[in-house]
């Protein structure tokens, strides 16, 4: 398997269902029995391991990806089931645009497609979104147009 960014029926599948996920109430009841003054009220993650979990389970960077970010989604819907104020997720490094040109085009395939599922989902809960860059000259411009309506709208 190659990690062409050209989506497959298997791709749009995966989205189709990562959107009706996001939107669902899995992962929304606290679980973790601690009491509410004791969560953290800012939590910080790194997302490491995508690629190579991919290639290893798929033989595909891209599909790993993919997984990462319903892990991601996952772990935020936990976040505010729990109470947690604040996450903060590091996603792409510096280092990540020296990658492939298909990978880097999958990843931003992917933040462009989730920018605005995030929003709307964030807008519902009243949350407030923001995106750290340092290399916005590099973001291509429908992700950076789906950056800003995120972080604009949800103000």
């Amino acid at each position: 398997k190659t990690d062409s960014v050209v989506e497959s029926d298997d791709e749009r599948k995966r989205y189709e269902h990562a959107r009706t996920y996001l939107n669902s109430a899995v992962n929304t009841e606290r679980e973790s029995g601690i009491e509410l003054s004791k969560v953290p009220k800012h939590i910080a993650v790194i997302m490491d391991g995508n690629r190579r979990y991919g290639r290893n389970k798929y033989g595909s960077a891209t599909r790993g990806h993919w997984d990462g970010s319903k892990t991601l989604v996952d772990f935020a819907k936990w976040c505010l089931a729990e109470g947690v104020e604040v996450v903060t997720v590091y996603a792409f490094s510096t280092e990540n645009w020296n990658r492939s040109a298909s990978e880097v085009s999958a990843l931003m395939t992917i933040f462009c497609k989730y920018c605005d599922e995030l929003r709307t989902e964030a807008l519902t809960r009243g949350i407030k979104l923001n995106v750290l860059s340092t290399e916005t000259d590099q973001i291509p411009n429908d992700v950076k147009a789906g950056i800003t309506k995120m972080v604009n709208d949800t103000k």
